[in-house]
């Protein structure tokens, strides 16, 4: 499986970011072997961007901070990528976290346990 995080450095013993639009780096990490790509945050890259190289990794979930940018957090939710909150941890804590289903799951740009908007509503409701 593939997992993207937003991270403080271009390594798994780095942080996570506080928040998701000022990460320095996105790491992609093959969590069957611990591979990882590594994407620059460079000025030029938006928070929108950002997103979609989340999409286009085929990742199935994200260990970031918070988000301040709706239409970033719109393209993961519609895209049915889990976002879990995981700033203040390395990058290998927050794996370990996460097989232990410890992390907290990001449920709407509020940070908040409340599921807000139609992202998790089937076309049937």
């Amino acid at each position: 499986m593939y997992l993207a995080m937003t991270m403080d450095g271009e390594n798994l013993e780095s942080n996570i970011s506080q928040r998701f639009e000022e990460c320095n780096y996105l790491l992609v990490v093959n969590t069957d072997d611990l591979s990882v790509n590594v994407i620059e945050n460079k000025e030029d890259i938006t928070a929108v961007k950002l997103a979609q190289n989340v999409i286009d990794f085929n990742c199935e979930g994200i260990i970031t901070g918070v988000f301040s940018n709706l239409e970033a957090f719109d393209i993961l939710a519609d895209a049915c990528i889990t976002r879990y909150l995981g700033s203040g941890y390395s990058g290998m804590k927050t794996l370990d976290l996460m097989k232990k289903r410890e992390l907290k799951l990001i449920k709407n740009i509020n940070g908040t346990d409340q599921c807000d908007g139609n992202h998790h509503h089937s076309s049937n409701e």
